[in-house]
């Protein structure tokens, strides 16, 4: 298997096809990252999209190191411009999601709980959200969390458990208006 390097390297020798084995690889999860920017999938799509455009468009800008990283870091700054642009306060992030279950009941207060649960997640800090949708919604290693958001694991660690910790005061305060 080629790493991502090997393969924007194939790309800038002129074969596509590595440009699309890339974005097999990240596409999705690309996606997942710029959401937690704009709320919203359709515009989180177009900005990893975007972001394959740029490194398609720019192709001497690389300077080497890690792909991820900089692929990364061109979604991240696309995201966070387009998310200025529009001014969004919130929009609900949960198109994608397919329920199988047979209970009415259960389905209902499954989607009431994550609702809650994003709701919750929108609410903290920006560099906060991603990290811990990195590492939980898109199970990344703290140290490709690390990478991909330019930081160093300690910083990803101290966010991750700050995030933590303020979602379970929330949540507990929120259990506790409801008795």
């Amino acid at each position: 298997m080629n790493t991502d390097e090997e393969l924007y390297a194939r790309f800038l020798c002129g074969e596509d096809d590595a440009i699309r084995q890339l974005m097999d690889r990240y596409l999705e999860r690309l996606t997942l990252f710029c959401f937690t920017f704009l709320h919203s999938l359709t515009e989180a799509e177009d900005m990893a999209l975007d972001a394959f455009a740029v490194i398609a468009m720019k192709r001497s800008v690389w300077y080497g190191g890690s792909f991820q990283r900089w692929l990364y870091r061109i979604a991240r700054n696309l995201s966070i411009s387009r998310y200025r642009k529009l001014r969004l306060i919130q929009v609900p992030f949960d198109e994608a999601h397919h329920l199988t279950e047979a209970s009415v009941e259960t389905v209902y207060w499954r989607q009431e709980e994550t609702e809650a649960l994003k709701a919750l997640l929108l609410r903290l800090p920006r560099d906060e959200r991603s990290v811990l949708t990195m590492l939980y919604l898109e199970n990344l290693s703290y140290a490709q969390a690390a990478s991909a958001l330019n930081m160093d694991e300690k910083r990803v660690d101290n966010l991750a458990y700050r995030g933590k910790k303020r979602l379970r005061e929330w949540l507990r305060q929120e259990e506790r208006e409801h008795e």
